[in-house]
C-alpha cells in the first residue's frame, strides 16, 4: 500500500476539486501499475471550512482518512502527524493545491519500482521538467538554495525543496524529523543521503497555483534554511550532530 500525505491549511477551493482531479487520476494510476492507496489529508488548523470538507471526503471514501493538528503548527508539523497515520510501506507526500499533478505519482512509483531507492524526489529543475510562470525574484534564490545543498551535501541533486516525493517508510522511520516548517523537506533529503540512503530524482512540472494563496513566509523560509545548512556544514566539517 502507498500511503499519500497531503497538508492543508485553508484550502476550501482546492478541496473541491479532489473529486474530480485527485482521486480519478489516482485511481487510474493504481489500476496501471497494481499499487493500492490511502490517503492521510491532515487540516493544519484552518480558519475556513478544509476540516469540515475533509472529514465529508473521508465518509464518502473508506480509503481517506481525516486528522487535524487543531491550531495551526506549520506544514511539517502536519506532515508528521500524517506520517504517524500512514499504514503503507511507501508514502507520497504531496501538496494541497495539486501544483505537482496527481498523474506524475505514476513516474515515482514507476522509478521506485525500477530500483527500490529509498526516496523518489520529483524535480521541476531536471532537463525534462518544467517551472511554469515562475518569477525571476522566485526563482534566483531557489537556485542559489539548491546549489548550496548540492555542494554541502555533495550529492547530485537538483532541488531539495519540493514536498513531491515517495519515500520507503522504513527510511523515514529510521530518522528523527524535527522541523515543523517548509524546510522538512531539505531536512528529510539532507538526513536520508547523511546517512547513507538512497535518493533518486525523476523530471516532473510545477504549475501555478489555481486557487487561494501560498502560505510560504519567505523571509521565514530563507532563515530556516539558513539554519539547517549551516548545520549540514558542521556535520560534514566538523563531524557535529543533528542536535
Amino acid at each position: 500500500m502507498i500511503s499519500i500525505v497531503i497538508p492543508l491549511y485553508n484550502e476550501r477551493e482546492n478541496i473541491l476539486t479532489y473529486r474530480d482531479e485527485l482521486f480519478p487520476e489516482i485511481d487510474r494510476i493504481a489500476d496501471a501499475t497494481g499499487e493500492s492507496f490511502q490517503y492521510i489529508l491532515v487540516d493544519d488548523g484552518s480558519r475556513d471550512d478544509t476540516y469540515l470538507l475533509l472529514q465529508a471526503l473521508a465518509r464518502e471514501r473508506s480509503d481517506v482518512i481525516a486528522v487535524t493538528n487543531g491550531t495551526n503548527k506549520g506544514m511539517g508539523a502536519a506532515i508528521k502527524h500524517g506520517l504517524q497515520h500512514s499504514k503503507g510501506d511507501l508514502v507520497v507526500t504531496m501538496d494541497s493545491d495539486l501544483t505537482f499533478r496527481p498523474e506524475d505519482v505514476k513516474a515515482l512509483i514507476l522509478a521506485y519500482q525500477a530500483s527500490h531507492p529509498d526516496c523518489v524526489s520529483g524535480s521541476p529543475y531536471l532537463e525534462q521538467g518544467l517551472l511554469e510562470e515562475v518569477s525571476f525574484i522566485r526563482f534566483l534564490p531557489s537556485k542559489v538554495v539548491n546549489t548550496l545543498y548540492r555542494i554541502l551535501l555533495g550529492a547530485d541533486i537538483t532541488c531539495v525543496s519540493p514536498i513531491f516525493r515517495l519515500y520507503r517508510k522504513d527510511a523515514l522511520d529510521g530518522i528523527c524529523i524535527q522541523s515543523n516548517n517548509f524546510d522538512i523537506n531539505a531536512e528529510i533529503l539532507a538526513k536520508l543521503l547523511l546517512g547513507g540512503r538512497t535518493v533518486v530524482e525523476v523530471p516532473v512540472a510545477l504549475h501555478t497555483r489555481r486557487y487561494g494563496e501560498s502560505k510560504i513566509n519567505v523571509s521565514k523560509e530563507i532563515r530556516n534554511h539558513v539554519r539547517l545548512l549551516t548545520k549540514i556544514f558542521k556535520i560534514r566539517v566538523f563531524k557535529g550532530s543533528w542536535d
